[in-house]
């Protein structure tokens, strides 16, 4: 630490060096400045807040300081071979005497441009000349018993022809690990495109990093960004298999700083091996980039159709291998057989791949839907791309000839290679299998290679009774042997929930479910603004999207999505259901539980989806459901949709039914309601309730629910021993049969964890990012647009106000269930307009503002859930929010309008006052710069309101009337009667009756179904 007085002196120098500048040799046009923000190196740094990057970054209030010792250098990265004319050193007290300006074509072979014995410190502007890539000050003799210190380091000239690898590196976000890592320097650092975080390893040697590239790659470059800690001798080396690798490159002389690497191989992983250090630190890199091609026909089929559903006629030749219900444990490729069809000039092999181009619009099981993947001349066929694990392959053939074709049965067979896990658990790897209990045997429920039926039926024979019940409950965090854990948890926390497990009598795994039903790490819109975006491949991805993010980390199950239409308006949790217009829904639905499956079934990489609530809550809210025979139809089809998709998991809500129970209890404890879900629907697959008092649990499971939501055993008054007493041990077996099948199915027996080191490095990418603006865009509506106010099209200098109670809420975007995005700067809406418009040269001011051009006021309620923000029978703009767009109106001054607007609004008394009207819903963690975005016209918005808006708040409620069905105006199980006649009604009904299109123009809303501007 320096002391006060040494600090004041050394200001006072400091002052007086900035008038100390030294002359360039001859006067001369220096050339384009070269080093700002270049990867910078030195021999030593002071302390962490003064590194050699600060030289670099532009700014003269940030410094490189040396150790305190001769000789010490620091050196940049041009990034390609320039031309350098001019070095500018702007000096901190602690100065160069003597020093050298070099530079070098490989950091190795150093050129002295410039050397001096008198140096005065301050500010010295060098003419130089020399040509390379790496240019350093060599400091030999210090003016003070410091070290050397530049707050700036500016070297200047003409760029070369040899810049960094352009494009992604193909090594991006891909899983990594190393021989060791220091600290939270994790590999998964090396990989994530930040410059500011890095891997380093332990201060020894060998050490090293390994990247899986996920596939055979042809590798042209390797690209090091090397921090301070570098190798001098290290190798490249790819290989097939991560045991047998081959060296491409190797230095015993490595400069650190950034090298590129032209090298030349093929392998799917590629690894740094460090042997010999440049300090008596470790290895640390910011960046470990591979670059080259990805060879992706290994691992993805060939898509020779679109998804078809097979012919009316099979069965006309018969096929010979796979056998029919083969589970295939030895090969990712088996060998496809079939017997020959006279006069055959080819066949074709119809396989159900999983897709991402499904018609979600479209009934029919999704994987009823096959893919041409072959047209061999033979009769047998074996890919050249890995199949992935799942359990549900089926398969078929058509024989071409002159006059048609002809198509054989139909087969189905399973693929199954796991990953087996070998972490440090306690429990012992036999013959590739884990060895669960411990007993130095594996059991068929730890063989992998068994049928899940056969693995199921082992386990559940194995287990007391006590240990099935814990199955049906969560709270494995405090309770090993539960069956689950209410998420979402960090990382490391969920890792040691798993790895507790392990340590039980069975080693049964439980499954990590939460509330993020808009997104884990990423956020994006809830499904209500989803339907007004009607973009389902874009909802596809989303799941998709989640699904990987979850599996990093191992957590493997969601409580989402809603599979609910919203036909009451009063409903709180409208908001989280897919609008009124059952279709739209059922598309989502479809899009999301495939996307989070990551295919048509659940499968081991698939995350599990627990479709809710169970009959349909939309139709009247958490209380009691009113629709009848006929409305019900309606309000089954998105819950029809889900099945289709595969979902395995539903969740009833908390109300009861006044037509499947009349007089019962909420869904999860009736039998009557369940019942209907297993007999009228075909539903097999797992029941878990909402989270329900103790008190209702052996009601709960006795009526068929399997799984307690939330459930801790551990609850006061509560005990598994008074569980086993209520409930019958076959209702218990008939349960916990379902929850193993699942957990089989997911591959967690064999395969528990994720990735806690390196997993989070990889989450909220930037794609990741970008597919979330793109909901939020899409979702976007244009209400009104008067005057042609927007968008925003101002002159540089002109004034804008942003004010309103959502302008700056954080949380407005998103639900309770968002809980990260805060964590990765989303933007609010008033800091993302104030960024958009600094680009076109406008000011922006909160609240208010000198002669401002345009008012945009943010308006609506604050994040909620059950219940509603404002009280839930006013469903309309408050008086101090109302108050503000009227004090703009009366100025004169015009006012845009951004409603979030997470239910339907009462907007009539302010819907004049608006020049436009932008609505956003719940529009996820880019909700802020998609509206900013929007406003300033970077795109045409194409929302369209998932529902009609009210005229006035008679069309939903009796003048004083509240929230019950005797004061209901609307039908709450009817879509789109706002307003509307009796003779509509009966209309509406009768449509759905017959299966019909439901006309969305019904009633006299102010703004009906659908409704949304797509031009300016």
């Amino acid at each position: 630490m320096l002391s006060r007085r040494l600090k004041t002196a050394i200001a006072a120098l400091l002052l007086a060096a900035a008038y100390a500048v030294v002359a360039p040799a001859a006067a001369h046009a220096a050339g384009a400045l070269l080093s700002q923000g270049k990867t910078t190196t030195a021999s030593s740094a002071e302390n962490g807040g003064t590194v050699a990057a600060n030289a670099t970054d532009g700014n003269t209030g940030t410094r490189w300081s040396s150790a305190f010792s001769d000789p010490q250098w620091l050196q940049v990265d041009l990034g390609a071979t320039s031309t350098v004319d001019q070095v500018t050193l702007v000096w901190e007290t602690a100065y160069a005497t003597s020093f050298q300006v070099q530079i070098s074509a490989d950091a190795a072979n150093w050129t002295t441009i410039y050397s001096t014995t008198t140096g005065a410190g301050g500010t010295q502007t060098l003419a130089v000349a020399g040509t390379g890539r790496y240019v350093r000050m060599l400091g030999l003799v210090r003016a003070t018993q410091w070290g050397y210190s530049l707050w700036e380091f500016q070297v200047y000239g003409t760029q070369g022809t040899n810049p960094p690898p352009s494009g992604t590196p193909i090594s991006r976000y891909k899983n990594v690990t190393a021989s060791s890592w220091e600290g939270g320097n994790v590999p998964g650092n090396a990989l994530d495109g930040n410059a500011g975080t890095r891997w380093s390893s332990l201060f020894s040697d060998p050490q090293w990093i390994r990247v899986d590239l996920g596939a055979t790659a042809s590798i042209t470059q390797v690209r090091l960004q090397w921090e301070a800690a570098y190798g001098t001798g290290f190798r490249i080396e790819t290989s097939p298999d991560d045991s047998a690798w081959t060296t491409v490159y190797s230095t015993t002389t490595g400069t650190g700083g950034t090298q590129t690497l032209n090298v030349t191989g093929t392998g799917r992983y590629v690894r740094l091996y460090g042997t010999a250090r440049a300090t008596g630190y470790g290895y640390s890199l910011w960046e470990f980039e591979v670059y080259g091609t990805i060879d992706s026909t290994s691992t993805s089929p060939p898509l020779l159709s679109g998804p078809t559903k097979a012919p009316a006629t099979t069965g006309q030749f018969a096929l010979s291998a796979p056998a029919d219900g083969a589970m295939v444990t030895s090969t990712r490729r088996p060998t496809f057989t079939w017997a020959a069809v006279a006069g055959a000039t080819k066949y074709q092999l119809w396989l159900n791949v999983s897709r991402t181009d499904y018609d979600f619009t479209q009934p029919g099981n999704l994987i009823d839907l096959y893919t041409k993947v072959a047209e061999p001349t033979g009769t047998s066929y074996t890919p050249a791309w890995d199949i992935p694990d799942r359990w549900t392959y089926k398969w078929y053939v058509q024989a071409v000839t002159g006059s048609g074709t002809t198509t054989s049965n139909i087969r189905k067979f399973s693929v199954y290679l796991p990953n087996v896990e070998t972490v440090a658990d306690g429990v012992n790897l036999i013959g590739g299998a884990r060895d669960l209990n411990k007993n130095g045997t594996i059991e068929p429920y730890e063989d992998w290679r068994q049928p899940i039926e056969t693995r199921v039926n082992d386990l559940l024979g194995r287990m007391t009774l006590e240990e099935k019940a814990y199955q049906m409950f969560y709270n494995a965090q405090v309770y090993a042997q539960s069956g689950w854990h209410f998420g979402p948890a960090e990382a490391q926390d969920l890792d040691t929930i798993l790895r507790g497990a392990s340590g039980t009598r069975l080693g049964i795994p439980p499954i990590s479910a939460g509330d993020t039903i808009h997104g884990y790490k990423t956020t994006y819109p809830t499904q209500s603004a989803l339907a007004a975006a009607k973009d389902y491949p874009l909802d596809y991805k989303l799941g998709d999207m989640q699904r990987r993010e979850q599996l990093e980390v191992g957590t493997r199950g969601v409580l989402g999505p809603l599979a609910e239409v919203g036909t009451k308006v009063l409903y709180p949790r409208i908001q989280e259901g897919n609008g009124e217009n059952a279709d739209v829904a059922a598309a989502q639905v479809r899009a999301l539980v495939a996307g989070l499956q990551g295919g048509p079934e659940l499968n081991p990489a698939s995350v599990l989806a627990t479709v809710k609530h169970w009959p349909g809550e939309g139709a009247g809210g958490e209380a009691l459901i009113t629709y009848d025979a006929v409305t019900i139809k309606y309000h089954m089809i998105p819950f029809r949709a889900a099945m289709e998709a595969g979902a395995v998991n539903i969740m009833p809500g908390y109300a009861g039914s006044s037509y499947l129970d009349p007089g019962g209890p909420g869904a999860g404890d009736s039998a009557k309601i369940l019942a209907y879900l297993r007999q009228n629907l075909g539903y097999t697959g797992l029941i878990t309730t909402d989270w329900l008092p103790s008190t209702s649990w052996i009601g709960a499971a006795n009526a068929g629910s399997d799984v307690m939501g939330g459930a801790d055993p551990g609850a006061a008054g509560f005990s598994i021993a008074q569980f086993t007493a209520g409930v019958p041990q076959a209702r218990i077996d008939d349960a916990v049969r379902r929850i193993l099948r699942l957990k089989f199915t997911l591959g967690i027996f064999d395969n528990p964890y994720g990735d806690p080191v390196n997993g989070p490095t990889r989450f909220h990418q930037p794609a990741y990012t970008a597919l979330a603006n793109q909901a939020s865009r899409e979702a976007l509506t244009l209400l009104k647009n008067t005057g042609g106010k927007l968008p925003i099209r101002l002159n540089a200098g002109d004034n804008i106000v942003v004010a309103g109670a959502r302008a700056a809420d954080p949380l407005a975007c998103c639900i309770w269930t968002s809980y990260f995005h805060q964590e990765y700067g989303s933007l609010d809406i008033l800091d993302a307009i104030k960024k958009r418009a600094a680009t076109a040269g406008v000011n922006v001011y909160q609240d208010t503002g000198p002669a401002p051009k345009l008012a945009v006021v943010a308006v609506g309620e604050p994040s909620y859930t059950h219940a509603t923000a404002w009280v839930k029978e006013q469903p309309y703009l408050p008086a101090d929010q109302l108050a503000i767009i009227q004090n703009f109106q009366r100025q004169g001054i015009p006012v845009v309008v951004v409603l979030v607007m997470p239910r339907p609004y009462v907007i009539t008394e302010w819907n004049d006052l608006a020049s436009a009207i932008l609505v956003t819903y719940r529009g996820g963690e880019e909700m802020g710069p998609a509206v900013a975005s929007a406003l300033f016209g970077d795109f045409t918005p194409s929302g369209h309101l998932p529902w009609q808006l009210p005229r006035a708040l008679t069309d939903v409620l009796r003048a004083g009337g509240t929230d019950t069905l005797a004061d209901a105006t609307e039908s709450w199980d009817l879509p789109y009667d706002l307003g509307a006649t009796a003779a509509q009604r009966a209309d509406i009904r009768a449509k759905i009756d017959a299966g019909q299109p439901v006309p969305t123009n019904y009633g006299n809303p102010l703004y009906p179904y659908g409704a949304g501007l797509t031009n300016w």
